[in-house]
């Protein structure tokens, strides 16, 4: 089984990283779709996607307002897959928060657990809960 696409958490697993680009470089090298998922306006989301240098790497961006559900369920994460035309076990979720991981993970996704906007005791439970764990993407990586 091949990884063939990957979902990101827009906020908490991509923007404000300076570590992330490193990794959607590998993954796009590798032939790894990816989208990126979000509660922010579209128009916001590709502006900040721009100025983090990562906007090239995405597919396509989702947003909850176009996809009528939350950037964290199961559902947002089904969504973005589709568009990728990918399958549950091809596919992994990449989040910084504890409800999205646990959304992921319920919808059938393998998750990875990001650190970054989760405290510690939040922190804590996803990576009980994760089936990895990337508390930085340079140890990801590694």
């Amino acid at each position: 089984m091949r990884l063939q696409s990957a979902v990101f958490s827009l906020e908490d697993a991509v923007l404000g990283r300076e570590d992330v680009e490193k990794v959607l470089s590998l993954l796009k090298m590798e032939g790894v779709w990816l989208y990126a998922v979000t509660a922010m306006e579209r128009a916001d989301a590709e502006r900040a996607l721009r100025e983090a240098g990562a906007k090239d790497y995405f597919r396509g961006v989702l947003t909850e307002r176009e996809a009528l559900c939350p950037a964290d369920s199961g559902q947002m994460f089904e969504k973005a897959m589709r568009r990728l035309r990918a399958e549950h076990r091809d596919t992994v979720v990449f989040t910084g928060r504890l409800a999205a991981l646990r959304n992921a993970r319920a919808a059938g996704f393998r998750a990875v657990a990001v650190r970054g906007a989760a405290d510690e005791e939040e922190w804590n439970a996803m990576r009980a809960e994760a089936d990895e764990v990337a508390e930085n993407y340079a140890a990801f990586l590694a």
